[in-house]
């Protein structure tokens, strides 16, 4: 599925679902560390589980709380900048800042050792693997077995020496402390739930952030307008996840009722659909091969839409104001040196591997 319109219509139809019957879930992903990751992870869930997990930790994350990471968010980024501005010669995006930065920020926002943040994170795609719609090789699953109790390992650690140490005005404490009507986050919930934010903290941002540079040299009228008008740089940012979507394609499964384009979908229809296409569906968008920062309305899908929308949205948007407001003020004259940068062959997260930049130009 292609279309905005049936994409959102899809995303926020009520009946539709994530898993094909209540609490079943792919066979793929085995019964190991991996599928438990996934079967108590939000986006893997359904009501009432679902509603139920986001009711307790939407508060972390509303924009409010999000806000007051600014300045240390903002902090983290400059350093990164101003690290990359230091090389004359040709450097590697993706390597020297993309991985760095998203990194650093995940480890502060969840209180993880910062010199953790070049290899803690590194494992990320081989859990990110269980959420493929394709089969796993018994040894893909064997390694997502291994990162995802890594994981659990180690953020269970963190999450049992913070408790009690920090309040709800930091999103962890937040998390730890949520409580809804007598209810609670359960142990396993909680580590699940951040090492989720955890990596899509990290791996999201690593995308988006390699994406916008991407997209601005080809583009460089509109880096010259962001240069000129930073308060543009919320707008690029939305611009940038409309253009080139991180997360490419999610799934569905119709509910009853479902309709689109006036046919009834038979319930229980296993529907792919994809965010990327859907974001540049000509149907809803003016020249939608254009990246275009005073394009009147570039509302996407990359956060999805409806019951599951995206719950780390406001800590994206702050990370795409802070970082396109500095960017073309401390490298004015950042040129990429590849054409087509190479990508990881991936159905989901179609991740720039590697993008050479000249930072002072060339």
């Amino acid at each position: 599925m292609t279309g905005f319109a049936e994409v959102e219509k899809t995303l926020k139809f009520p009946t539709n679902t994530v898993q094909p019957r209540p609490g079943e879930h792919p066979a793929h992903i085995g019964e190991g560390p991996a599928s438990e990751f996934y079967r108590l992870s939000m986006p893997s869930t359904d009501a009432p589980a679902h509603t139920r997990l986001r009711k307790l930790v939407a508060p972390a994350f509303q924009p409010r709380a999000v806000t007051r990471m600014r300045s240390w968010v903002e902090e983290l980024i400059i350093a990164g900048l101003d690290e990359l501005s230091q090389h004359d010669g040709e450097v590697d995006f993706v390597h020297d800042f993309a991985m760095k930065v998203p990194a650093r920020i995940a480890c502060r926002l969840l209180h993880a050792p910062m010199e953790d943040a070049g290899t803690v994170l590194q494992r990320v795609p081989a859990l990110n693997a269980v959420f493929s719609q394709g089969d796993l090789t018994p040894e893909q699953l064997a390694e997502a077995d291994e990162v995802a109790q890594f994981y659990f390992d180690y953020i269970g650690d963190i999450v049992d020496t913070l408790r009690g140490k920090v309040g709800d005005d930091d999103a962890v404490g937040a998390l730890i402390n949520a409580e809804a009507a007598g209810d609670r986050l359960s142990r396993n919930e909680l580590v699940v739930t951040l090492v989720g934010f955890f990596v899509a903290s990290y791996h999201t941002t690593m995308m988006a952030m390699t994406n916008v540079v991407n997209s601005t040299a080809r583009f460089p009228d509109q880096y010259r307008l962001l240069a000129g008008d930073p308060t543009l740089a919320a707008a690029a940012w939305e611009e940038n996840l409309r253009f080139d979507t991180p997360i490419h394609f999610l799934w569905r499964y119709a509910g009853e009722g479902l309709e689109l384009d006036g046919t009834p979908i038979p319930q229980g229809s296993h529907l792919l659909l994809c965010l990327a296409a859907a974001n540049r569906d000509p149907r809803r968008f003016e020249n939608p091969d254009v990246f275009d920062l005073s394009r009147p309305d570039n509302r996407h899908l990359s956060f999805t839409a409806g019951s599951h929308y995206c719950i780390g949205a406001p800590l994206s948007r702050l990370e795409g104001d802070i970082l396109l407001r500095e960017l073309p003020k401390r490298l004015p004259n950042l040129e990429v040196l590849e054409e087509n940068p190479p990508r990881f062959p991936d159905l989901i997260f179609p991740t720039i591997t590697r993008l050479t930049v000249a930072p002072q130009g060339r």
